[in-house]
């Protein structure tokens, strides 16, 4: 039995990490990164609540496609995302 369970999908950036934003620490090795789109909340997301209490989260294998819109940026690529599906987008922020 799991807590939680959250769509990711390997992570395919290399990913630094900088203690000040100016100087690289360290390469974070991306063998053990999944990355989830997630609802964002006080405390980042809702599985991170389920972690903080100690349950399991299980991770189930997403798609690339299944995007977190946080941008106009992110309109666009969904918008062509589904253009290539042969699905009409809708423009929601008209």
């Amino acid at each position: 039995n799991y807590g939680a369970a959250v769509l990711g999908v390997p992570c395919k950036a290399t990913i630094k990490e900088s203690e000040d934003g100016v100087l690289v620490k360290r390469t974070i090795p991306r063998s053990t990164l999944w990355e989830v789109a997630e609802e964002d909340l006080e405390v980042t997301d809702d599985v991170s609540i389920v972690e903080a209490l100690g349950e399991p989260v299980k991770m189930t294998r997403g798609e690339y496609t299944n995007l977190k819109i946080t941008t106009p940026e992110d309109m666009d690529v969904a918008g062509a995302i589904l253009e290539e599906r042969g699905m009409e987008s809708v423009d929601l922020l008209a």
